[in-house]
């Protein structure tokens, strides 16, 4: 297959090489592993044993897998001050502070 990257557009209609290019750069034993799992969608067969994976699927399967991942990221804790950090490292209370004369 030429390199898809350098395609103009993306088919409508895509081969199995060109649907895992298309899914993020995947493997074809990696998509295959994907549609019998029941996780990617299936392709169609279009005339014989032409078989082809519709641009539309391929992109709702992406956003679903973008929604789980946005779903299953942990939450950010909040960022604490550096300077009440290495306070509390060095056991000091707030507000604690350091002799001038020592």
């Amino acid at each position: 297959m030429k390199d898809a990257s350098r395609l103009p557009h993306w088919p409508r209609a895509m081969s199995e090489e060109m649907a895992a290019a298309y899914a993020g750069g995947i493997s074809v034993a990696t998509l295959r592993r994907e549609v019998s799992e029941g996780r990617a969608p299936r392709p169609h067969h279009i005339s014989g044993r032409r078989v082809v994976w519709f641009i539309e699927e391929l992109d709702a399967w992406m956003d679903r897998i973008k929604g789980q991942a946005a779903l299953t990221q942990p939450e950010q804790k909040q960022k604490t001050n550096s300077w009440a950090a290495a306070a509390a490292a060095a056991g000091k209370t707030s507000g604690q502070r350091r002799s001038p004369l020592r």
